[in-house]
């Protein structure tokens, strides 16, 4: 018996050796993931936001559905930023008939909101299999009353 327990002696190491680099890849893997979609709710929810203003207020700057900094559109897009990091916004004015982008927004058209933000990731595995980043965006709609 004791000349067996000599030779399992090392066994739990090496098992543990295999096992490990597997469960730390799957756990910040899950992490990752996890990221991703409190950063995707983020984004939609910030959109939804940006939308919910730019239906009330296009009407309201000089330059209707403006961006711009001070404006209620472009004060909108800059409180939901948080911690996400840089945000690429884009608004558009949609014709519901034609379903085409319209130059003059105006009331009844629809208000596109949509939103890119890339999410770094640590597994360095998922991360070297997916660029380094994994790009979340979200759309929301609104249509624009007067």
């Amino acid at each position: 018996m004791r000349s067996r327990r000599r030779h399992e002696r090392g066994q739990s190491l090496v098992e543990f050796a295999l096992v490990f680099p597997v469960f730390a890849l799957l756990v910040f893997g899950i992490l990752d993931g996890g990221r991703a979609i409190v950063t995707y709710n983020e984004v939609a929810q910030g959109t939804r936001n940006v939308a919910r203003v730019a239906s009330v207020n296009c009407f309201t700057t000089t330059v209707r559905c403006s961006t711009a900094s001070g404006t209620p559109i472009g004060t909108a897009m800059a409180e939901q930023v948080g911690a996400m990091g840089p945000v690429t916004w884009t608004l558009q004015c949609v014709d519901p008939i034609t379903n085409k982008v319209a130059a003059n927004c105006v009331a009844g058209d629809v208000v596109r909101v949509r939103a890119v933000v890339d999410v770094t990731l640590v597994t360095p595995l998922i991360a070297q299999a997916l660029g380094g980043t994994a790009t979340v965006a979200a759309t929301s709609e609104n249509t624009i009353s007067q």
